[in-house]
């Protein structure tokens, strides 16, 4: 996995917030921290998302039936 620079703008206020947070917490510097809120929004969102499907499974909406095989290769799909 290689890493990949990006460029960021926010403004100054929020900047500063950001640095303060990061050294209050412990992350090196605000990348660390702002990779870190990538991280839990995207796994959060999944989460979220998996429990939708799981809870539509067990309701029977608007789900086909499956193999494991099959609901496996779906999943992973998704």
């Amino acid at each position: 996995m290689g890493l990949k620079q990006i460029s960021l703008t926010m403004p100054e206020n929020l900047l500063q917030a950001s640095r303060e947070y990061s050294e209050q917490f412990g992350y090196k510097n605000v990348q660390e921290f702002i990779l870190d809120l990538v991280r839990d929004k995207i796994m959060l969102q999944n989460i979220e998302r998996y429990r939708k499907i799981d809870g539509r499974m067990k309701k029977g909406l608007g789900v086909k039936k499956f193999s494991q095989k099959g609901a496996v290769k779906y999943i992973k799909e998704l």
